[in-house]
């Protein structure tokens, strides 16, 4: 059955429904504040410990999406071991099981800063200059390749279902080779 979930629904689906993988898992979670300063979850399991920021849309959108802070960074307190974006894609199909990307934060701020980086050199579809305060930053899950922001189908793939990562020393997968 096909229906229809408003953004703020959906949000608040993705952070629970990690946190039942998570537990499904056998991990101890909390879930933090609403719209807390950081973190959406905080997860243990015996000496291992994740922070968990998680970012949700649903197979209606193509594009996963961030707001800067007026500093320019996307995400506070980044923090380069144990610090964790999980992506959420849930199907408009209720028959069907989320789709989750387990990906290190500072991987995400990469791509992002990256993506904002190049699509700030160049011109826009009118040649005009791009605005370097736009705080909008975007991951489209599609397969376009070589696109400013786009081809994260690609680039997520070997995050997909990757939960064994959380919690353990940073020995990321090599992500694919940009064509």
């Amino acid at each position: 059955m096909k229906r229809s979930i408003p953004a703020d629904f959906a949000g608040h689906a993705g952070e629970l429904f990690v946190a039942a993988e998570l537990m499904r898992r056998g991990w101890t979670v909390a879930l933090t504040a609403r719209n807390s300063r950081a973190f959406d979850l905080l997860a243990s399991r015996g000496d291992k410990f994740a922070n968990i920021r998680v970012k949700t849309k649903t197979s209606a959108s193509l594009v996963f999406r961030w707001n800067a802070k007026p500093t320019g960074d996307i995400f506070l307190d980044l923090n380069q071991r144990n610090d964790f974006c999980v992506l959420v894609d849930i199907p408009q199909n209720e028959e069907t099981s989320p789709i989750y990307y387990v990906v290190p934060t500072p991987f995400v701020d990469k791509w992002l800063r990256d993506d904002f980086e190049a699509w700030v050199s160049t011109p826009g579809a009118k040649g005009q200059q791009r605005a370097t305060d736009n705080k909008v930053r975007l991951f489209y899950v599609d397969e376009q390749i070589g696109k400013t922001g786009r081809g994260y189908v690609q680039k997520l793939a070997p995050f997909k279902g990757a939960w064994r990562l959380l919690g353990e020393p940073i020995r990321f997968p090599r992500l694919p080779r940009e064509k």
